[in-house]
């Protein structure tokens, strides 16, 4: 599957998000500890590196305090409203109470849209503790020459605040 916005911005490495959404999401992931919260990012279509609204979801998954998965119905509301509104839902974000915002091998497997934005904010007792984000890559697997073979991994974005 190929990204909505792999291809639609010049540096994917840098990625605009207001102070105040940015904040919005660390106090929303802090309140959700010892559970992972989780949502959506989303960008105007015609700039798809700039954050201009978030989408918070209930963590649905059997075992919230180590990984989440979005509510479907948030999901599918988030994707029709976006169309709607010539938006692109272009990223998630979760939370790791284990105080770590690197994205875990699970998260890995889980990076199913290559360009896809994950933001990942680390929480523990005290609140949210340190943010990052990274960007799924999905590059042909060199080991296994299949055509379905798929490498991928995580780029670190450089999270810049948006005044605007």
């Amino acid at each position: 599957m190929t990204s909505n916005n792999s291809a639609a911005c010049e540096d994917q490495s840098r990625v605009f998000l207001s102070r105040a959404l940015h904040q919005e999401i660390r106090d929303f992931s802090a309140l959700a500890w010892p559970e992972e919260a989780c949502g959506l990012l989303v960008a105007s279509r015609l700039s798809p590196n700039r954050i201009i609204r978030v989408v918070f979801a209930k963590n649905i998954s059997e075992q919230p305090q180590t990984t989440f998965e979005i509510d479907p119905q948030t999901l599918i509301e988030t994707h029709r409203s976006a169309r709607e509104r010539d938006e692109l839902v272009v990223g998630c974000f979760h939370s790791h109470p284990n105080g770590k915002a690197l994205p875990s091998p699970k998260d890995c497997e889980r990076a199913d849209e290559d360009g896809f934005l994950w933001l990942i904010i680390a929480t523990a007792h005290s609140g949210a503790l340190a943010s990052g984000l990274y960007r799924a890559i999905h590059r042909p697997d060199e080991q296994d020459k299949t055509q379905s073979a798929v490498a991928r991994y995580f780029r670190k974005c450089k999270l810049v605040d948006d005044p605007s």
